[in-house]
């Protein structure tokens, strides 16, 4: 069996590619981890917060935010990539715990959650001028089987997807090897748990066009997937040789905390529940259903790859408290273009001294009439 995959042939080049009907399934975690491959496919050089990136040119990906839905026996991950690359193609591996389907994401749903989970701005009116030259900044407060199967292909506007089965680390990577996936020996190891656990993958392929570099946001791609917890996946983090920032707005019936022993601590910028009815974009409004939903807004700054050990893993929190943090910013009244302050200070100081004045000239006025 073999199926045609955009300009890579699915099925080693010259000889048929080997189909297993048996693949062990895990019932265990869900959620989407990301292999972003460009160019010669060459050595893992960077890894982002949800996988890790390859590539013989200069890729890089700098910018990732991550929608996690979970409800009713399925998780669907929402990723959106920013990249800056001299490369004209590239591709995403998604291992995901079940056969996955994959479509289009909505942009615009990212825009509304950011905005969302903004902190709200409260003003303090300052009648005296700041001590330092800042005037007005702010300040944040509170088994068995050898092969690989591929399940589906399909084309989805400017990606080519295929869905792929494998029980086998090392025909994972021959498969990967001869459609051009080269990897490095860690970068293989790594994978080697979802193998063991009998995770699936979803290949998508990215095309800019003839001649035309692949940089900046890239289209939203959605993953939906049978699961019975709530994790996403870290563990190809590890690989990073530099610091990572990770946001996930993390949609589920309550408001979620960390259920991990990871060393990486996340921290809530936002909770609160969204209601369908005040939701604009209709990829979120899907997202959050007709009963709405809890947001929690999580960020994790991982200073330390190697401290990533484990997934992400997420249990309701202990209530459904809203949080949103303050950032409080000084406005320092002026009147006159000058401080409020210092200015009526000098404004009572010149009445002052003009009415002592005038005291003064009626007193000797006084006198000499006297």
């Amino acid at each position: 069996m073999s199926v045609r995959f955009g300009s890579v042939r699915f099925g080693k080049r010259g000889a048929p590619m080997r189909v297993v009907g048996a693949v062990r399934r895990a019932a265990a975690v869900a959620a989407a981890s990301v292999l972003v491959v460009a160019g010669g496919w060459a050595a893992p050089s960077w890894a982002c917060a949800c996988g890790a990136m390859v590539g013989a040119g200069d890729v890089d990906v700098y910018g990732e935010s991550t929608i996690v839905r979970f409800g009713e026996g399925t998780q669907t991950v929402v990723l959106r990539l920013d990249v800056d690359s001299a490369e004209s193609d590239a591709a995403l591996l998604l291992p995901t715990p079940a056969p996955a389907e994959v479509d289009l994401g909505d942009a615009a749903m990212f825009d509304e959650l950011k905005e969302v989970s903004e902190p709200r701005i409260e003003y303090v009116d300052q009648w005296w001028p700041p001590m330092s030259a800042s005037d007005g900044a702010g300040s944040v407060g509170d088994a068995p089987g050898s092969g690989v199967e591929v399940l589906d292909s399909t084309r989805l506007g400017p990606f080519e997807v295929a869905t792929l089965a494998a029980d086998d680390a090392a025909a994972l990577r021959d498969w990967l090897d001869g459609h051009g996936f080269a990897l490095e020996g860690d970068l293989e190891a790594a994978l080697e748990p979802y193998v063991t656990e009998g995770w699936y993958y979803v290949a998508v392929r990215l095309a800019a066009g003839d001649e035309e570099a692949l940089s900046g946001t890239l289209d939203p791609v959605r993953v939906s997937f049978a699961a019975e917890e709530m994790v996403y996946p870290m563990r190809l983090t590890a690989l990073s040789e530099h610091g990572q920032y990770a946001r996930l707005y993390l949609l589920a019936e309550h408001r979620v905390d960390r259920a991990d022993d990871v060393d990486v601590p996340g921290e809530v910028r936002y909770a609160g529940r969204l209601e369908a009815a005040d939701v604009e974009s209709g990829g979120l409004r899907a997202l959050v259903g007709e009963d709405g939903a809890y947001l929690t807004t999580m960020d994790h700054d991982i200073w330390d790859p190697s401290r990533v050990t484990g997934d992400f893993a997420f249990a309701p929190a202990a209530s459904d408290e809203p949080h949103q943090e303050v950032v409080r910013v000084e406005r320092t009244v002026r009147i006159m273009g000058f401080a409020a302050g210092p200015f009526l200070v000098l404004v009572g100081a010149v009445v002052l001294l003009a009415g002592a004045g005038a005291a003064v000239v009626l007193v000797l006025r006084a006198r000499r009439s006297g």
